[in-house]
């Protein structure tokens, strides 16, 4: 988002206070990408926490009886890493020969 993209400005009005932990740790010319780069970063914040709340309850135990209890749970991830193992040393057979 930063870089050459079009500009828009904006006025916002800040607590004193923060004002001024702000202008202590930028210079004047860097106040604009400082607050950039804090929105971007709150926005993925924000963007995230929507998408986990939206999500939460999509999960059913019903249709993954398979992973009822955390031992079930631990099974499953070990079978994935000991295909994906399995997988990576047929690829390195591969590549050898």
């Amino acid at each position: 988002m930063s870089g050459r993209a079009k500009t828009e400005k904006m006025s916002v009005t800040l607590p004193r206070e923060l004002a001024g932990e702000i202008r202590s740790i930028t210079s004047q010319g860097e106040i604009s990408s400082f607050f950039t780069e804090a929105l971007e970063h709150y926005l993925a914040y924000r963007k995230q926490k929507l998408a986990l709340e939206k999500g939460f309850g999509a999960w059913k135990s019903k249709n993954h009886p398979d992973l009822a209890t955390p031992e079930d749970s631990s099974a499953y991830v070990r079978s994935l890493r000991e295909a994906d193992q399995e997988r990576q040393e047929r690829l390195r057979g591969v590549s050898a020969g």
